[in-house]
């Protein structure tokens, strides 16, 4: 009998007062920003919350100096 180590990742489901269909339903999903800086590529999706985005920008502010 092997044994494989499992790894438990914890994760915190957020409830949405107001359901939307799933992605599968509407089609593929467009980015609503992307970000291309030195050799990276970021791209934000619906539903990203302002502060995520603000943080990443800050951060690329940060470094490109």
């Amino acid at each position: 009998m092997t044994t494989e180590k499992l790894n438990i990742v914890p994760v915190k489901l957020e409830s949405e007062s107001d359901p939307t269909p799933s992605p599968t339903s509407r089609g593929p999903l467009r980015p609503v920003c992307v970000i291309q800086a030195n050799h990276c590529k970021i791209s934000f999706y619906p539903g990203v919350k302002p502060q995520l985005l603000q943080a990443v920008i800050r951060e690329l502010n940060r470094n490109d100096s």
